[in-house]
């Protein structure tokens, strides 16, 4: 008889052993969610952190070609002009 009482003693332990160790997975699945979501984020932030600054490079870019064009000596206007082929008498 005492054979026949340990059994059941045995499968609730190894059922609540199972229990905790289901809790521990989906609590460790959780926090594998959260940190995925976390590094999720933080990719995307830096993606788009990525795509402003190459906007601002460009648009910087932009800006200092038109402020040396806007600076051209007389002399670099001309040169420009000949090379275009724009001359009244080419």
């Amino acid at each position: 008889m005492a054979k026949k009482q340990r059994k059941p003693q045995r499968q609730a332990e190894t059922t609540t052993t199972t229990d905790a160790k289901s809790g521990l997975n989906s609590l460790k699945d959780m926090l594998n969610a959260d940190a995925l979501g976390a590094l999720k984020q933080l990719e995307k932030d830096m993606k788009t952190e990525g795509e402003r600054k190459a906007k601002e490079a460009a648009e910087q870019k932009r800006r200092e070609q038109e402020e040396r064009e806007r600076n051209k000596s007389f002399a670099e206007l001309l040169n420009d002009y000949e090379k275009k082929g724009g001359g009244k008498y080419s």
